[in-house]
């Protein structure tokens, strides 16, 4: 009797799990989904064990889900702030050397503490403009992206975001970085700025815009001597030993606002950052090489990760992988902490008009958007108390991308009501 019990207790739990997924699977198969292609793996991180996979170990394009990979990086590497630039006083000159810290003169980022150093030390700044191993832009980003501003160009010494912000107020037009408003029309024009040059275009009825800059030598010279008011020469030469590096703002507060806005410039410079903290120039791909050696070797799928944002289309991820990362991030660093970095379901980021459904929250995660891409991974609390880890990704989609992230909320539902 003993036996027919424990027997019919297995067939029961058995039973009840089998019908935890099978809603999981029935959603998934349901007519929305037919014409794309669909993946979604899910992780108890408690019970270290899959849970589900619906196409989990199948190859994706992540778009900004890839920013997931980059935090983990960028927190494998930096400290609590992070690298502004590295430095040598010689004399009455101070000698310095970009990091790719993307903060400068960055409008979110009120830290005055890099500006008060450079016009406080020395009497001339001597910039070693050598140390960027790479181009602007990356392997399978848009071309015509060019004059969005959300992909400027990558350099080792930002600055306002490697943007021009143009302001015009009646007969007043201003810019900042103020270099660039001599090259600054008011003008009807197809694009805010020329394709091989650094002139800009603002409409007659428009009171402001903010363009990608070309990233140039005399450029960055003529705008650091602009905002710190004394002379700047460049060179390539090597930047003397020993060096001092000097720190900017909170790590953490830089990886928020990646994440909750998806902020492809901080995205991309936070690899180049961490790659300042190794051996070689500034280089994200070394920083992706360095990562994927060292932490990610036991990932059940290699990525084809080339980015720092997600921007581009050679970046392939699998919901397993991304959902491995993500465990990663769980077990290495506090609960309090990635939650307060990752976007909140109905708070905060580019979630907070989703998953509203509770009086707490229940999903914390990134999202992701490109033409007829949509993927959200990250961390859902179910009503049973659990955590689970999950990666949903939908590739190959024709229907409004809003119609997506519905049918995906309601997938989530389901998880965080029956699991």
């Amino acid at each position: 009797m003993r036996y027919k019990g424990i027997q019919f207790l297995f067939v029961l739990l058995f039973s009840w799990a089998f019908g935890q997924t099978e809603a999981l699977q029935n959603h998934l198969d349901s007519d929305f989904y037919k014409t794309q292609f669909v993946g979604f793996y899910l992780y108890d991180p408690q019970e270290k064990k899959e849970v589900f996979s619906y196409n989990g170990n199948k190859y994706f394009t992540p778009a900004s889900n890839t920013k997931i990979f980059t935090l983990y990086a960028a927190m494998k590497t930096l400290s609590d702030s992070i690298p502004a630039f590295k430095y040598v006083m010689k004399g009455e000159e101070l000698h310095i050397e970009g990091t790719g810290d993307p903060t400068f003169m960055h409008p979110k980022f009120k830290n005055p503490k890099v500006l008060q150093f450079l016009k406080n030390n020395g009497t001339k700044i001597v910039f070693h403009w050598n140390n960027f191993d790479e181009e602007s832009f990356l392997p399978g980003w848009t071309w015509d992206d060019f004059r969005k501003n959300y992909s400027p160009e990558r350099s080792q010494f930002p600055i306002n975001e490697n943007l021009v912000t143009i302001t015009k107020s009646g007969n007043t037009l201003k810019t900042f970085p103020s270099v660039f408003k001599e090259k600054t029309t008011v003008k009807e024009a197809q694009e805010a700025r020329d394709f091989y040059d650094n002139q800009f275009y603002i409409g007659a009825r428009s009171s402001s815009v903010k363009v990608p800059f070309i990233v140039k030598e005399d450029v960055i010279k003529d705008a650091i001597t602009e905002i710190i008011g004394k002379p700047v020469e460049m060179t390539k030469s090597p930047l003397p030993f020993p060096v001092t590096v000097f720190y900017s703002a909170s790590s953490d507060k830089i990886y928020k606002e990646m994440m909750e806005e998806s902020d492809n410039f901080l995205a991309e410079h936070l690899l180049i950052l961490s790659s300042s903290t190794m051996n070689g120039k500034l280089s994200s791909a070394q920083t992706i090489k360095t990562i994927s050696s060292k932490y990610l070797v036991d990932l059940k799928q290699k990525p084809n990760w080339n980015d720092g944002s997600g921007l581009s289309r050679y970046n392939l991820f699998t919901p397993q992988n991304m959902s491995q990362v993500l465990e990663k991030l769980y077990t290495e660093f506090s609960e309090d902490r990635l939650f307060n970095i990752f976007p909140v379901g109905g708070k905060t980021g580019t979630i907070k008009n989703r998953y509203k459904d509770s009086a707490q929250p229940y999903v914390y995660a990134k999202t992701g958007t490109l033409s007829n891409t949509v993927t959200l991974s990250g961390y859902l609390k179910t009503k049973s108390g659990k955590t689970l880890i999950f990666s949903m990704m939908n590739n190959n989609v024709t229907k409004d991308l809003s119609w997506v992230r519905n049918e995906n909320e309601k997938l989530l539902r389901l998880v965080r009501d029956n699991f």
